[in-house]
Formats: C-alpha cells, sequence, structure tokens
C-alpha cells in the first residue's frame, strides 16, 4: 500500500507490469474508488463507483445500446443474476465481440482516469478476480502506460479548446458530412449542441467520458463543424478563505447535528481544498453515507416515481445544473427514483440530492 503523494499511479503501473503482480489494485481518492484485478502484469478486470465507467453506460456512450435498451438489460439483470455482459449477448443487444472491446474499454477507462490524482491512496493484495467466462478480456498495463501518455498531451489540446464545460456549442452545418445522421453518436451530440446544450449537458446525455466526449468534440471542431461560444461572465472560482481543517470541524459538527446537508457540503469543500487530507475524507465518507441513508429512506423506500410539475418547455429556461436538467428531462412519470438513479451517468448520491432539490423548489413532485 502506498500514497500517490509519494508513488504516482504512471511509476506505480511501470513498477507493477515489471515485476508481474498479481492481485487486486485499489485505488482510491475521497469517495472515488477503483479497483483493477491484475494476474502477472496483466489486467483481467476492473470496477469502480464512478457510474460513466461501468459497462452499459460505455455501450451507451459508444451508440451499442440505447438507453431503453440499458434500462430493459437491467431488469433482465436483476430477474437472472448473471453477469451484465453476458445479459447482453443472450438476448441479442450485443455480439460477445463488442462486450470484450467494451470491456477492454473500461479497464482502460478505470485506471486511466486515475493517472492524473496527485493525491490519495492505493492497496495490493492477493484478492482473487472472480470467476470467468467466454467474455474476459486481458489488457496489458504497459499498454495503458503509453495511452496515459497520449491522453496527456491530448488533454493540453482540448482544454486550450473547450476550457470549460459551461460552454454551448455553434454548429456549422456546410461543414457536417452528411454521414453523420442522427442515428450515429455523433449526430447525436451534434443535434445536441444545436438545441443549446452545454458541453456537460451533451456529456451527462450521451453518457460520456470526459475524454471520449473531448475528443469527440476536438476533432468535429478541428474539421470545422463546431465551435465553444464564449460563456459570458465566466472566470475563475473564488477560491474560499477558510482552511480545510476548519471545513472539516464544521461538517463535524453538522453532522453531529443531523444537518446532513450542510455536513456534506462542508466536507465536499474540505476535500476540494485538500484532498490529501485524510480527516476530510474520512468525515465526507460518513456525511455521504449519512445523507444517502437519509435520501433513500425518502425517495425510494418504497420506491417512488417522480413526475414533473413544469412544462417540458420550460427546462431549458430554468437556472439548474447539467446533473439536474439530465434527471429533469428523465422524470416523465414512467421511472422510479431507484431506476432513474440505475441508469443516469452519475453517483447515486448525486441523483437523490437533484431528485430532493427539484421537489423543493416546486419542479418535480414524487408519488
Amino acid at each position: 500500500m502506498g500514497s500517490f503523494a509519494a508513488m504516482p499511479l504512471p511509476d506505480l503501473v511501470e513498477v507493477l507490469g515489471r515485476r508481474k503482480s498479481s492481485g487486486l489494485l485499489t485505488c482510491e481518492r475521497g469517495t472515488v474508488r477503483k479497483k483493477v484485478y491484475l494476474r502477472e502484469g496483466v489486467a483481467i478486470g476492473a470496477a469502480s463507483n464512478d457510474p460513466r465507467e461501468y459497462l452499459g453506460q460505455l455501450l451507451v456512450n459508444f451508440g451499442h445500446i440505447s438507453s431503453e435498451q440499458l434500462e430493459k438489460a437491467f431488469r433482465t439483470q436483476e430477474e437472472t443474476q448473471i453477469r451484465f455482459g453476458k445479459v447482453l449477448t443472450m438476448v441479442g443487444l450485443v455480439t460477445p465481440e463488442i462486450v470484450r472491446q467494451t470491456l477492454a474499454i473500461k479497464i482502460r477507462e478505470t485506471l486511466l482516469d486515475a493517472f492524473v490524482w496527485d493525491s490519495g491512496l492505493f492497496y495490493l493484495d492477493d484478492t482473487p478476480p472472480p470467476p470467468g467466462d467466454d467474455l474476459d478480456v486481458e489488457v496489458p498495463l504497459g499498454e495503458i502506460a503509453r495511452e496515459a501518455e497520449f491522453r496527456s498531451t491530448a488533454w493540453q489540446a482540448f482544454r486550450a479548446t473547450f476550457p470549460t464545460g459551461a460552454a454551448t456549442l455553434s454548429v456549422d452545418d456546410s461543414k457536417v458530412p452528411a454521414a453523420l445522421g442522427p442515428g450515429t453518436v455523433d449526430g447525436k451530440l451534434l443535434a445536441l449542441a444545436r438545441e443549446g446544450k452545454t458541453i456537460d449537458e451533451i456529456g451527462l446525455m450521451l453518457h460520456a467520458t470526459d475524454f471520449h466526449l473531448y475528443q469527440r468534440l476536438y476533432a468535429m471542431q478541428r474539421q470545422g463543424m463546431l465551435e465553444a461560444a464564449p460563456v459570458l461572465g465566466a472566470g475563475e472560482p473564488v477560491p474560499s478563505p477558510m482552511m480545510a481543517a476548519e471545513l472539516v470541524a464544521q461538517a463535524r459538527k453538522h453532522l453531529a447535528a443531523g444537518r446532513l446537508v450542510e455536513a456534506e457540503s462542508a466536507a465536499a469543500r474540505a476535500g476540494a481544498l485538500a484532498p490529501q487530507l485524510s480527516e476530510g475524507q474520512e468525515i465526507l465518507e460518513q456525511a455521504e453515507r449519512a445523507l444517502e441513508r437519509s435520501l433513500d429512506a425518502d425517495l425510494t423506500e418504497p420506491d417512488r416515481t417522480p413526475a414533473l410539475r413544469v412544462r417540458a418547455n420550460q427546462i431549458g429556461t430554468m437556472q439548474l445544473s447539467s446533473a439536474e436538467k439530465y434527471l429533469l428531462q428523465r422524470c416523465n412519470g414512467s421511472r422510479t427514483v431507484g431506476q432513474l438513479a440505475q441508469l443516469a451517468p452519475l453517483r447515486r448520491l448525486e441523483v437523490l440530492k437533484a431528485i430532493k432539490k427539484l421537489v423543493q423548489a416546486g419542479a418535480l413532485e414524487v408519488r
């Protein structure tokens, strides 16, 4: 075990690959956890609590299945308790080769996202991988390390062109090839851009990881198809004058008094200011668990169904976050809160917090 401050993940991956290490590698930063199973220096499986790195979300992102098909596949998995990838091939939604290709991407994304962490902890133990099947894949750690080097350079170009996810996009339709029709992933991206969606909103609706989204945007920008519109009034966020330790103390007081929303907010700000502070990570985990239990009891026990209290054409004009707009557009009275939390490319707590806020604002009702 060790700290990324002392041994960054690129160095750790190089060592594990060279030593042909086996076991379960766990990477943690705050409440984010990633796990990768290794066998003799090769990654053979991965898990993450970032929903965008789930197999189903990646399949939607790459246009292999729709959100509706993902929802049906989840229900089938719950009934059969069979591995999700196997369910998809059994019902004929995707081929085994597509599942294997996407599982390899899942392994890469799980580790590559953590290559930029400058804090956090890692553990390697001898936990054996789960039982395999004909969908198993292998990704050498050396390949992941080389991909990380490429991405480091690519991100510099992406951010220079698209500095903020709050920007909308202007589309030059005269430069859009006819092949990018509404049925393609990039065609859907362009359609969302024409509707005035921000980059962050487009990422949510496409269920896309940050890198794959910006990679697509950058490629289309280089071909003259789109440009980022300026963000009026945008500026650097004002740093909090409070020290992280003071925020941690505040979070503890709020948590002890049962003020769970305030506790989670203070702990999250502490984590943003000083992600290496172990006390901040601990109190954030406690606050998030307590807040999630409270919201679950309010919204999903028994599972309730959210429905709009505003007209659909009003959503675009409301002052909402990208996540709130995404969820509001899917609260049509046919999905329960639990189903929304399962399908959205957002952490469960973020879904519950957003729905609660929308209920309090009068935009939703839950039945």
